[in-house]
């Protein structure tokens, strides 16, 4: 059973935006628990969309009364196990706003979609059963096998990262598609709580960005413990085999070839922009 005094939130962004460190360094608060990626999007997206084409949900009042169990669903997974001081419950699943809890507060974090594209193609070379490209890519394929003999194949061999025009090109529309997405929806839901943070300004300024994000969540920052370890900005030493890789903003200019800027700009160079991450396509 849900507690009554238990409030929730939704950590958003992007795969590969820094979702999990940012999740992280709000759970370090005394009142607060963000952990775990529960993917709600795959069970209330199509209930949640009066576009769907399912005919269970035609009857209006079934729908209604399917949102409310299911919302309650995720309210009490989000409230399990909780010690008493918890007083706050987050969902940090890596996708696009949804107002799964109705009046939740939202953060979203964005990162450059370039540095995102390297994050994820060192992600799936790493995880290579989670995707199909592998098989439909020869390039790839090589690529992993290289890679799966020495880790730092790719930093020997940075043009052989990004060599799939296919991921490039699938990737940056990806990216662009969930900030789009983002927009629909707060038009939508025009007084629904949401605050953007950047993470290379997450980087920059972590205390106080965090800092920021507890008092936005209405709970006092000073009952936060240190930014310590492995929840400091980066790391030490780049493990190009583990999922926590690097940790470093701009890092897209050492894998980057002109192809990849030429692809990447055809398909999201206006949500740079738009995002402030360059001024025009001169980059």
């Amino acid at each position: 059973m849900t507690r009554p005094d238990l409030r929730f939130f939704c950590l958003r962004g992007f795969m590969k935006s820094g979702t999990n460190w940012l999740g992280s360094l709000l759970d370090r608060h005394r009142q607060v628990s963000c952990r775990g990626e529960y993917h709600w999007h795959e069970i209330l997206g199509p209930i949640l969309d009066k576009k769907a084409n399912m005919s269970l949900l035609e009857d209006v009042d079934f729908r209604r009364f399917l949102i409310q169990q299911l919302r309650s669903v995720v309210r009490r997974t989000l409230s399990r196990n909780l010690p008493n001081e918890i007083v706050l419950a987050g969902d940090r699943t890596p996708h696009t706003i949804a107002p799964l809890i109705l009046n939740a507060p939202h953060i979203v974090l964005i990162r450059d979609g370039r540095d995102v594209l390297v994050s994820r193609a060192f992600h799936l070379f790493n995880r290579p059963t989670v995707t199909a490209m592998f098989q439909r890519s020869k390039k790839m394929a090589t690529s992993l096998t290289e890679f799966q003999k020495d880790k730092w194949y790719f930093k020997e061999n940075p043009a052989a990262l990004l060599a799939e025009p296919e991921f490039v090109i699938q990737t940056a529309k990806w990216w662009v598609a969930q900030q789009e997405s983002d927009r629909r929806t707060l038009k939508h839901y025009p007084n629904l709580p949401v605050r953007f943070v950047q993470y290379e300004t997450l980087l920059e300024r972590t205390q106080e960005i965090t800092d920021e994000l507890f008092e936005f969540l209405g709970v006092d920052p000073a009952l936060a413990a240190p930014i310590e370890g492995s929840l400091q900005p980066g790391f030490e030493t780049e493990q190009p085999d583990q999922f926590l890789r690097k940790g470093e903003a701009g890092d897209w200019v050492n894998y980057f070839t002109d192809e990849n800027k030429r692809t990447f700009k055809q398909f999201a160079n206006e949500e740079l922009i738009r995002q402030g991450y360059v001024a025009n396509d001169q980059w």
